[in-house]
């Protein structure tokens, strides 16, 4: 047992000393990790420290711009709440006054659609508002087999007129005239409109050819009476050429009417001036206004 005993305390000296160089060879490695690890951040410090930096600096902007929208948010609210408190006195003014409100807006609206439907001068339909009754009157007089007739009325030598006179004096003779048409017609759904300068086109729902030629005639006797003085003509006073034409729609194009008076008012005016042209086979001419007799001779039409 004695004889062992340096033997086993060698073994164990041995073992102690293997264990002591392999924690100096790990030392070692620590070591030299420990000094590539240091080189490293040596090496790279400062785009380390640049990153840094820039996070640094993001990360201020990020809360700046947080601020900033928190503010914006802030205010927002308050503009919101403000708002809200204005719509609830306008919501209670209104409810108040409701009554009131109603009856001014509308008239707004009524004085607003009369005046893009009339003609500023003599108050007349103007031509939208014609296209409007023409379109409604036309679908009636189709839908219920009836007669639709037109008069397309154009004051003779009106540009002398102007030029002799001056403007405002042709406005007023305009103004005359708008009277005179409107006191011919007496029927809900007669309309007279300004068509452009001084042309004026009558519509006349459920008139044949024979009733538009009695509104014609009187309107060419109403302006004769009335007299009014007009040196440049033949005749010493304004006159009317007059195209008339009646039908019984039975198709879409509503245009026809219009083209057909149109015709017709222009061989009036081809044809010597102050005179209806109204049949559509033969273009009869109404004679001078003058000749009595020979109004006798064509009767006395009347509307249905």
């Amino acid at each position: 047992m004695s004889g062992s005993t340096p033997y086993i305390q060698v073994l164990d000296i041995e073992q102690t000393l293997t264990e002591l160089n392999e924690m100096v060879s790990r030392l070692r490695q620590e070591r030299d990790d420990l000094e590539i690890a240091l080189t490293t951040a040596v090496e790279h410090g400062d785009a380390i420290e640049e990153q840094l930096e820039t996070a640094n600096r993001q990360l201020q902007n990020e809360v700046r711009e947080r601020r900033t929208i928190e503010k914006q948010l802030r205010d927002l609210v308050a503009t919101i709440t403000q708002k809200s408190r204005d719509l609830e006195v306008v919501l209670q003014t209104i409810t108040e006054h409701a009554d009131q409100i109603d009856l001014h807006w509308l008239q707004r609206y009524i004085e607003s659609e009369t005046s893009a439907r009339q003609d500023p001068l003599t108050g007349l339909a103007n031509r939208r508002m014609l296209d409007e009754a023409m379109e409604r009157e036309w679908s009636r007089a189709r839908r219920q087999g009836q007669p639709l007739a037109m008069l397309m009325c154009d004051v003779d030598h009106f540009k002398p007129y102007n030029d002799r006179y001056g403007h405002q004096a042709g406005d007023e003779c305009l103004c005359r005239l708008a009277e005179l048409f409107q006191g011919m017609l007496h029927r809900e759904g007669d309309l007279v409109a300004r068509y452009g300068g001084e042309e004026f086109v009558v519509l006349l729902p459920n008139t044949d050819e024979t009733g538009a030629l009695r509104v014609a005639q009187g309107i060419q006797d109403a302006l004769r009476n009335l007299d009014l003085g007009h040196e440049d003509t033949p005749l010493g006073r304004l006159t009317l050429s007059i195209g008339l034409a009646a039908l019984v729609p039975d198709h879409d194009d509503r245009s026809t009417l219009l083209a057909e008076v149109d015709r017709r008012l222009y061989l009036a005016k081809q044809q010597g001036r102050d005179r209806i042209v109204h049949a559509a086979d033969n273009n009869k001419i109404r004679e001078d206004l003058n000749d009595s007799g020979s109004r006798a001779d064509q009767g006395n039409p009347t509307r249905p």
